[in-house]
């Protein structure tokens, strides 16, 4: 695919334009509880990956009920756990997820 911008004159070359959004195939998830494997680990939160280049978030109160510094105290990379898909924003390009059965701190 070939986009010009006219302001500047620069031609731009996108091989993934013209492949299908993940984002939006994974849509119709939201709802779900799925399963995945923590790929990053921040001070608020972690990232699960969903699909093949869909990650989603969990936010750190979603992982459990007590109070904790970091999830690195709760799960560690590469641990599978269970969420439910609780949004996809599309124009925003992220996915929020949720706990899978309520906030109990058990995966």
């Amino acid at each position: 695919m070939i986009i010009a911008e006219t302001r500047s004159g620069q031609v731009t070359l996108s091989l993934k334009a013209l492949q299908e959004d993940p984002l939006i195939r994974f849509a119709d998830q939201v709802g779900r509880v799925l399963t995945g494997p923590v790929t990053e680990i921040l001070p608020f939160g972690v990232f699960v990956q969903l699909a093949p280049d869909v990650v989603g978030f969990l936010h750190l109160s979603e992982l459990t009920d007590e109070a904790a510094e970091s999830p690195d105290h709760l799960v560690e990379e590469g641990e599978l756990i269970t969420v439910k898909a609780a949004e996809a924003d599309l124009r925003r390009r992220r996915v929020r997820l949720s706990a899978a059965g309520g906030t109990d701190g058990t995966w």
